[in-house]
């Protein structure tokens, strides 16, 4: 889900988008929903703080960010 998340949104986006699915969850009292939710927003804050950000990511189908470029 994170790397369709940052394929979609990039790391921001992602970012925010796990946040409110968590919120939500909560709300709704969906214990488990949030608890997926929470891992894939402590993912994407650990990939944020990171020195190896998603402009290093690559998948055998080609970049995960649109923005992102492959080191030179």
């Amino acid at each position: 889900m994170m790397v369709a998340f940052l394929r979609e949104y990039g790391l921001s986006g992602a970012r925010e988008r796990a946040r409110y699915h968590v919120g939500r969850c909560v709300e709704a009292g969906l214990e488990d929903d949030a608890a997926f939710w929470m891992r894939v927003s402590n993912q994407l804050e650990n990939l944020a703080s990171s020195d190896y950000g998603p402009g290093n990511l690559f998948t055998p189908s080609g970049q995960i960010s649109p923005t992102a470029t492959r080191p030179g």
